[in-house]
């Protein structure tokens, strides 16, 4: 019996190769090196070009539209020149900032980064960095008010909910009552975004899933990295997904929290009406992320996503959305 030809989810692309596309797509200086540095729901190559270091990602077939590539690359460079420290998107030869390739299982992207030093400042949480960061969230959604792309990525989040739904659905089906409740709670969640006046939460473009691993501490000096879900979205869900993160996380003091959202306002001012909506935005963060989880783990696998288990989850949605009293 001949051997069954089975479709691929996630290629792992061979590192001297893409050594040699970016040797040609970008001046860089002799020799060039790369290396597998991560894989997940993107992969990260280190790359080496002479004695300088550098981080090139690219995305996962399927996962991010050449519009969303353009759009994450433009808004880097575009904060990067407003003074805002993040790892931009260096130029190829032509001036473009991804290169488009194919894998076997699809269309793929891939971009050049500065590379971020420093340590992750989950690894040494402290209420004074915690403030400077927030304060640093705020000026970022201030300035990035006249970013101007060609095209604007919006954050449907009450849509990625829905359409993400049947895939949870499927991850929890062995659950008694897990399938009926998700279904009533993404409702709810969905339908209370879409009520949401302007007014009472303003949007601009977001970095989109901020949370303590994504921002790098070196000698002091703060980078924000990780912009793979940013566009125009509420600002006060990106603060909420950062206080989310650090409840996923545990062991988080809540003087960190307290501390990043005071330095927020100290640049970024949220009206009384925004302050309210944050156990809204709270609760859905933790849902998009369980059904984020749902819909990627055939590609990435449990163990890049998912810890604790289900039984967390069920018991956080159920005590959060219930006491937003929506359903």
């Amino acid at each position: 019996m001949a051997a069954k030809v089975l479709p691929i989810a996630h290629s792992i692309l061979d590192s001297p190769a893409l050594r040699d596309l970016i040797a040609g797509a970008y001046d860089l200086p002799q020799p060039v090196h790369c290396e597998l540095l991560t894989r997940g729901m993107n992969d990260v190559y280190l790359v080496r070009g002479g004695e300088t270091t550098y981080a090139s990602r690219v995305w996962r077939s399927g996962f991010r539209s050449e519009a969303d590539v353009a759009y994450e690359t433009a808004f880097l460079n575009f904060l990067d020149d407003a003074g805002i420290p993040v790892p931009a998107a260096l130029p190829t030869r032509d001036g473009a900032l991804y290169v488009p390739l194919r894998a076997p299982e699809g269309a793929r992207h891939l971009s050049l980064f500065r590379w971020a030093a420093g340590a992750p400042f989950a690894d040494n949480p402290d209420p004074d960095t915690a403030h400077r960061l927030g304060a640093l969230f705020g000026r970022m959604h201030v300035m990035a008010k006249k970013f101007a792309p060609k095209e604007v990525r919006q954050v449907d989040s009450s849509g990625q909910l829905r359409r993400g739904l049947p895939d949870l659905q499927r991850m929890v089906a062995h659950r008694a009552g897990d399938s009926a409740w998700y279904a009533r709670a993404v409702d709810a969640i969905a339908n209370a975004l879409k009520r949401l006046p302007e007014a009472d939460a303003p949007k601009g473009p977001s970095h989109g899933d901020f949370h303590s691993f994504n921002a790098f501490i070196d000698n002091g000096e703060i980078v924000l990295l990780d912009f793979d879900n940013c566009g125009v979205d509420h600002w006060a869900a990106e603060i909420s997904s950062f206080t989310w993160a650090n409840d996923y996380i545990g062991g988080v003091d809540d003087a960190i929290n307290e501390s990043f959202v005071a330095g927020y306002e100290s640049t970024r001012l949220m009206s009384t009406a925004e302050r309210a909506l944050m156990p809204l935005f709270y609760a859905a963060k933790e849902l998009r992320f369980l059904i984020g989880f749902a819909e990627n783990v055939n590609a990435v696998g449990h163990t890049t996503l998912l810890n604790p288990d289900l039984d967390w989850f069920g018991e956080r949605t159920r005590r959060h959305i219930g006491a937003l009293g929506i359903l």
